[in-house]
């Protein structure tokens, strides 16, 4: 064979020395990243698991040991409803000493002087009943409570004297829709109406009287 192919031979074989040379610490750079990535993901997917059970048992990772916040509270709703459609917007979730408390806004499940759930209000009673029936609660006790504001009731007043027939029917109608269509047992939830005693915001501004009317679902601590 000729001088030139040995050399040409050789070229080749010198050129394809450097291309593996460079390619190897790319590879190694590579998995390096990839390699951080992972633990990143691994340690993220560690602390979830750890709120998530310290929440279930009773700690709260978003709520105990700290301010009560928006975004403590936004965090809480996540571990226990995930905002697929659209109820994190609806329903604010946080821990109290007496267990897990669902607040909604009176303006989602019922019209104005009404008792009859709307069907915004029906869809998230169904998200609501599938964590209510979830194995880590279903043996816990739940109590649904009707709150108004403090303006007395008027166009309905034949069929609702005052607001506290009017919040313990509220408080009725969320539980028989639970109840019937949301499968969750009748022996471990109950009514409670409260009228305008127990107020969220004071004062007599169209704001606060707007908070004021709402509907809380709380999921008791065992043996509360």
């Amino acid at each position: 064979m000729s001088r030139s192919f040995f050399s040409t031979l050789a070229l080749v074989c010198f050129l394809g020395l450097l291309t593996s040379g460079c390619a190897i610490p790319g590879l190694k750079e590579a998995n390096q990243r990839l390699k951080e990535q992972n633990d990143r993901l691994v340690s993220e997917n560690n602390r979830l698991e750890q709120e998530l059970a310290s929440f279930r048992s009773g700690g709260s990772p978003g709520l105990a040991g700290g301010e009560d916040t928006p975004e403590r509270r936004a965090e809480a709703s996540d571990l226990l409803i995930p905002d697929g459609d659209g109820i994190g917007s609806n329903v604010q979730v946080e821990r109290t000493a007496e267990g897990i408390r669902m607040t909604i806004p009176h303006r989602v499940f019922f019209d104005p002087g009404r008792t009859q759930i709307t069907g915004v209000g029906k869809g998230i009673l169904q998200k609501i009943a599938q964590v209510l029936n979830a194995a880590d609660y279903s043996d816990n006790t739940v109590r649904v409570e009707g709150h108004t504001d403090d303006v007395p009731v008027n166009k309905v007043r034949e069929r609702y004297p005052t607001n506290w027939e009017l919040s313990t029917a509220r408080a009725c109608s969320v539980v028989r829709y639970l109840v019937d269509k949301g499968g969750v047992t009748k022996s471990r939830i109950y009514p409670a109406g409260f009228a305008d005693t127990r107020p969220v915001s004071d004062g007599n501004s169209v704001d606060s009287r707007q908070k004021n009317r709402r509907v809380e679902i709380t999921i008791l601590n065992q043996g509360a």
